[in-house]
């Protein structure tokens, strides 16, 4: 019998979108005013305020929720699909403080871009130090000099390639980090250095 001729292909992994959805559960006070509505005042104080800016507790920007529900642990909800599925919750006082605790658990869609993927943006911001994009018409990126291509240089007024024609419009970069910035937002810190 002969040899069979074997080939191999080299897969390259998929690309991690930095659209995640999660289920989490969090430990929250719940104020005396929202004792007659705990799920509608727990959203209203503690999430809602949180939309399209950086939660911490997520690690990314907060774009959605959604399927709130309480419980006293948070394996009760995570394993509930709706708030009907969740028996009726006891909130726990500790040491006769003013607002309650209890367990408020949600579906997230966070933005929370992966160290090595890449992203495009459009092209908002030229200065001899960094270029600035917008990337899905809200995040801000910025590249800066060392990261950009060997080509290109800086005219004096804007970049331009190693063919002289000017960088505009769509770009792709790697994400190298990100961070939060401001009060809100975040920052990416991107990289179009070859290899």
């Amino acid at each position: 019998m002969g040899k069979k001729n074997r080939t191999s292909k080299l897969v390259k992994p998929a690309q991690q979108s930095p659209f995640i959805q999660l289920t989490r559960s969090l430990y929250l006070t719940l104020s005396p005013c929202a004792y007659n509505f705990p799920l509608e005042g727990l959203c209203a104080e503690h999430i809602s305020p949180h939309l399209l800016s950086y939660y911490p507790p997520l690690r990314g920007i907060l774009l959605a929720y959604s399927n709130p529900r309480l419980s006293e642990n948070p394996d009760d909800a995570i394993k509930a699909h709706s708030s009907e599925e969740v028996k009726t919750t006891m909130a726990q006082s500790i040491a006769e403080y003013a607002v309650s605790y209890v367990w408020l658990t949600c579906e997230f869609t966070i933005f929370r871009p992966v160290r090595g993927s890449t992203l495009e943006g459009d092209v908002n911001l030229q200065s001899e130090s960094v270029l600035g994009l917008m990337c899905y018409n809200y995040f801000n990126a910025a590249i800066d000099r060392e990261k950009l291509p060997s080509g290109w240089n800086w005219d004096g007024e804007k970049w331009v390639d190693g063919n002289g024609k000017d960088i505009q419009g769509r770009i792709s970069f790697k994400v190298e980090d990100f961070e939060a910035s401001g009060q809100d937002g975040i920052t990416i810190m991107g990289n179009m250095k070859d290899g």
